[in-house]
């Protein structure tokens, strides 16, 4: 029987009831798994605004108010600003 090979991923989930964001660890087989998590994670609430999902070190991607943000170049005001609305 082969061996799971599973990567450890690191969600940041920004919740509008939060002023950080707040940490969810993730292990999965592969980068598409991760994103799929990440994408459940976003719309878990509708309290939560934006996810980043870092692996290795590195930043993977950004969903929802993150995305937006990094788009448009605004700081966290602006994440804030589209978390309240």
């Amino acid at each position: 029987m082969g061996a799971w090979a599973l990567n450890s991923f690191e969600i940041f989930v920004h919740d509008d009831r939060y002023s950080v964001p707040t940490l969810q660890l993730v292990t999965a087989a592969d980068d598409t798994s991760a994103v799929a998590a990440a994408e459940s994670l976003l719309h878990a609430s509708p309290h939560h605004r934006g996810v980043e999902l870092w692996g290795g070190g590195e930043r993977l991607m950004e969903l929802g108010a993150c995305a937006e943000r990094r788009r448009t170049g605004r700081g966290a005001d602006a994440l804030r600003v589209a978390s309240a609305g």
